[in-house]
């Protein structure tokens, strides 16, 4: 009893937590090379071999600006830990490894950071699979705190008065 209510009381904070994302960093390679996340998300980078970074500022193909939502340039290292960024800015973040060659070789990349809007938009489609009640147990009544777990793996707490 003592750890479902520990379980309770921290459900809502894990609500509120952000996502991490690792995106693998290598021989000439950004996996994935897309990536889908929210607003207020970490992304690692990750490195799996070689000397690289991340540049979110200046098309090291083109020489021009990438007009991202923000800018930014990680250093340039052979170290595990590539980057880490959270991103707070809604919008579509192409980047690349500005070590010479190799963005030429392919070493790319896109960030695309949902605003709110569509995440809620992205809700509508999910399905509830089970609506509990605070002790775990299923339940349909009003009037008490219910738990709604959704097939996309989102929960939802709910007080209904009737």
């Amino acid at each position: 009893m003592k750890k479902l209510l520990l379980i309770l009381l921290c459900l809502p904070m894990t609500l509120l937590a952000q996502i991490s994302h690792i995106v693998n960093a290598g021989m000439m390679y950004f996996n994935p090379y897309e990536l889908n996340i929210s607003i207020g998300d970490t992304v690692n980078w990750i490195n799996d071999g070689g000397n690289h970074n991340v540049n979110f500022d200046i098309n090291t193909l083109t020489g021009q600006s990438f007009n991202n939502p923000e800018s930014f340039v990680s250093t340039p290292t052979n170290s595990l830990d590539i980057h880490s960024y959270i991103f707070t800015i809604p919008g579509t973040y192409d980047y690349d490894c500005s070590v010479y060659g190799h963005a030429a070789s392919g070493m790319t990349g896109k960030i695309i950071v949902n605003n709110a809007n569509s995440i809620n938009e992205q809700n509508n489609t999910r399905k509830i699979i089970k609506i509990i009640d605070l002790l775990g147990k299923e339940s349909k009544q009003t009037n008490q705190s219910l738990i709604y777990l959704y097939d996309d793996g989102t929960v939802e707490k709910r007080i209904i008065f009737e």
